[in-house]
Parts: structure tokens; sequence; C-alpha cells
């Protein structure tokens, strides 16, 4: 029991952990590119020292050959010379400048490889760089468009806002169709009562009929405005 309680507990920090980094995915990318940003300058400037020092090692190496050449020169001269104590402190120090040379390659060869692995290791950081800059502008055009979605639900009142408006809506339509439904009503208590029939006579001339009409008061008016006919009198 315990145990599933943890899980639970574990289950919804990591819920709204995703929730979060969803919601503020734009924040924590461009952070996380700053950050990113510090170590590649500084990448960068660790290169740029070992290019330096793989440049002076090089320049050592040269001058150090080139020390090597002239004292052997020097040392076959004194060799030819009959100079041999002096012919053997010249191959004395061509000696210690030899194992000096092999150290400086050795040191070479290492700066050289550690400047190629690190020019490769930026490469790949500048090409991710690229891809988290392009995606940090998706992620703030949808932060974008998610707050402008809130922003369109807090003024409309949300969904519940727009059920409830076509709710009263589709009402209000059903009601007028529910008006004529009763005059269609009416029409059929008139026919089955005999009054639709009654009427019907009376506008053909049949009879009187049950109700004043608009014509009846119409004619009335006329009557009434008519001048009396006058009457003749007999010789």
């Amino acid at each position: 029991m315990f145990s599933t309680l943890i899980t639970i507990l574990r289950g919804r920090q990591g819920r709204a952990r995703d929730r979060m980094e969803t919601v503020h995915a734009a924040i924590i990318v461009e952070q996380k590119i700053r950050e990113a940003d510090e170590g590649h300058e500084q990448a960068k400037r660790t290169l740029a020292s070992l290019i330096l020092r793989e440049r002076n090692d090089a320049r050592a190496l040269g001058a150090l050959e080139t020390r090597i050449g002239d004292m052997e020169a020097r040392t076959r001269k004194a060799l030819d010379a009959g100079k041999d104590a002096l012919a053997c402190d010249g191959a004395q120090a061509i000696a210690d400048m030899e194992n000096e040379c092999e150290a400086r390659r050795s040191a070479l060869e290492r700066t050289r490889l550690a400047v190629q692995r690190l020019r490769v290791t930026i490469e790949r950081s500048a090409r991710r760089l690229t891809d988290l800059r392009q995606g940090l502008i998706t992620a703030r055009a949808l932060e974008a468009e998610r707050r402008t979605t809130q922003d369109l639900r807090g003024r409309i009142g949300g969904d519940a806002a727009l059920s409830e408006a076509e709710g009263v809506l589709e009402r209000a339509l059903d009601a007028a169709g529910s008006c004529e439904e009763y005059d269609i009503l009416d029409g059929i208590n008139a026919e089955l009562s005999g009054d639709d029939l009654v009427d019907r006579m009376a506008a053909e001339g049949f009879g009187a009929a049950r109700r004043t009409s608009a014509s009846d008061v119409l004619a009335r008016f006329a009557a009434h405005a008519a001048p009396p006919t006058p009457q003749t009198t007999s010789a």
C-alpha cells in the first residue's frame, strides 16, 4: 500500500514536471542555449590556446632540429681535426638534443590530436546550437499561440459559455417553429368543428359571417359617407 502511494506521488510529480516543462518550454530552452553558449565559447578559447601551443611547439622543434644539424656539422669538423675530446662533447650534446627532440615530437603530436578532437566537438556543438535556436523559434511561436488561445477563451467565457449560447439559440429557433405549429393546429380544430366551413360559405355570400372582417368595416364607412338619394315629386 505504501509503495503504491509512493508510486502515485512520483507519477504525479513527473506529470506536473512535464506539464511545467511544456508550458515554459521556450524559457527552459533559451536558458539551456545560454548555458551551452558559455560552454561553447569556453571550448573555443581552449581550442585557441591549444593551437597556439601547437604552433609554439612546432617552432621550438624546428629550432631544435636546426641546432642538432649545426652541432653535427661542428662535431664532424672536430673529429676531422683530431679534437676527440671536443668531438665527444659535441656528440653528447647531439644525443641530449635528439632526446629532447623526440619528447617534443611526442608532445606536439598529442597537442595536434587534442586540437583535432576539440575541433570536431566544437563543430558538432555549433550544429546542435543552431538546431536548438531554430527549435526555440518554433517553441516561442507555439507558446504565443497557446497564450492567444487562452486569452480568447477567457474573453468569451470558455467552451461552457459557447455551449450555453448555442442551447439558448436552439431553444429560440424551436420556439419559432412551435408558433407555426400552433397555427396549423388551430386550422385543424376549425375544420373539425365546422367553423371553417361556415366562414367559407359566408365568404361566398351564403349567410352572415361569424366575425367582422376589415372589408365589413370599410363597407360600413362607405355607406355612411354616401349622400342620400334625392326623392322625386309627382306633378
